[in-house]
């Protein structure tokens, strides 16, 4: 499997889906200044809209026949504007298509098409990305708008992606150097979880109770109790010691978390993304079994909560990873009560996603 560049972020899945939270800075009011903290933007439907202004609606006329290109017929993939500490880290994977009719003008007959890019990627920015021309027929006529299609289309639509890259290297859908939060009514943006209860006055919204008492009917504990239970499957596509030396060596924490990290294959004490996360791995042994003493930062102090990985491979290459936490607190040390949700989706979009999309371990 394809290893993404170690200078890259890595890919991520649904990134509206986590919890910018998981990087938490020292601050007494958790609020994040200067874009501290990792804040994630979807950029799929934002990309979809570029990709059709800037190359889905290219005309010119050549060796007598009259070529457009009618719009975007598909799009696949991910695509998403991260920032952490002010800067703005992207990421996309995408397979496009682009439809095209050609009209020739010694006869009026029209042919149509599509030009495939099937791999625009931020580990090959500012590169020629592979591009191909499928004719929807095979006569002469489908043949020759093909080929100045090919000809004259292609460099004029790789102009056009090239420039999608270095928007959306500059922050996508939330401009240049602004913050994501700004660009509320941008194509495809989402609310973040922090501006659900931190940029809402007193009585605009539920408190924090309600929206968390509404939200945990599918968790393990009521709110009433003073500690929780995570349980969680995830299911990779590798053996299980691949897992857990993304899990347990150091380097390769680096690499899917983008961030300082202090980890070792052996009991001991271990810190990941900066030393928000951190404690002590209490047992491991390889391929099996991961027992830690667990907490962040923010957590009241001293309290950890117990994380034990096991892993199952029914066939070879087929690996499931069972996650079970025991002692997660009802509240962090601000006394917010999103701690379980902060949690698990964190264990989901951080790091077991982050895992699959940087080592290609996902299906």
């Amino acid at each position: 499997p394809h290893l993404a560049h170690p200078h890259q972020a890595p890919k991520m899945a649904k990134i509206g889906e986590g919890d910018e939270r998981w990087i938490v800075a020292d601050r007494e009011d958790g609020t994040n200044v200067n874009s501290w903290h990792w804040q994630e933007k979807d950029a799929f439907e934002w990309s979809r809209e570029r990709f059709a202004d800037l190359i889905g609606a290219i005309e010119f006329e050549d060796g007598g026949v009259r070529c457009r290109c009618t719009g975007v017929t598909a799009l696949t993939g991910e695509a998403y504007v991260n920032r952490r500490k002010g800067k703005i880290i992207c990421g996309y994977e995408l397979d496009l298509k682009i439809g095209y009719e050609g009209t020739i003008l010694d006869g009026g007959k029209t042919v149509t098409g599509n030009v495939h890019f099937p791999y625009i990627a931020d580990e090959n920015a500012g590169e020629e990305h592979e591009a191909k021309v499928l004719a929807a027929g095979e006569g002469p006529d489908d043949r020759k708008v093909k080929e100045i299609m090919r000809l004259v289309a292609l460099p004029k639509m790789a102009e056009g992606v090239a420039k999608f890259e270095k928007e959306l290297a500059k922050g996508g859908p939330g401009g240049e150097g602004a913050d994501p939060n700004e660009a509320k009514n941008a194509p495809g943006s989402k609310p973040s979880a922090r501006e659900d209860f931190r940029d809402k006055k007193p009585g605009d919204v539920q408190s924090n109770a309600e929206k968390e008492r509404e939200s945990r009917t599918d968790k393990t504990a009521p709110l009433s109790q003073k500690s929780h239970t995570i349980r969680i499957t995830e299911r990779f596509y590798c053996r299980p010691r691949d897992v857990c030396d993304a899990l347990m060596d150091g380097q390769r924490v680096m690499h899917f978390s983008r961030s300082p990290a202090q980890v070792r294959p052996e009991p001991g004490p271990f810190m990941m993304f900066d030393g928000n996360i951190h404690g002590e791995t209490l047992e491991y042994v390889p391929g099996e079994k991961i027992v830690q003493n667990w907490r962040f930062r923010n957590w009241k102090e001293g309290h950890f909560s117990k994380v034990t990985i096991t892993f199952r491979e029914p066939e070879p290459g087929n690996c499931f990873v069972d996650l079970v936490q025991t002692n997660v607190p009802e509240t962090d040390a601000f006394d917010n009560e999103t701690v379980m949700d902060t949690t698990e989706v964190g264990w989901k979009q951080q790091i077991f996603e982050r895992i699959r999309q940087v080592f290609g371990y996902g299906a």
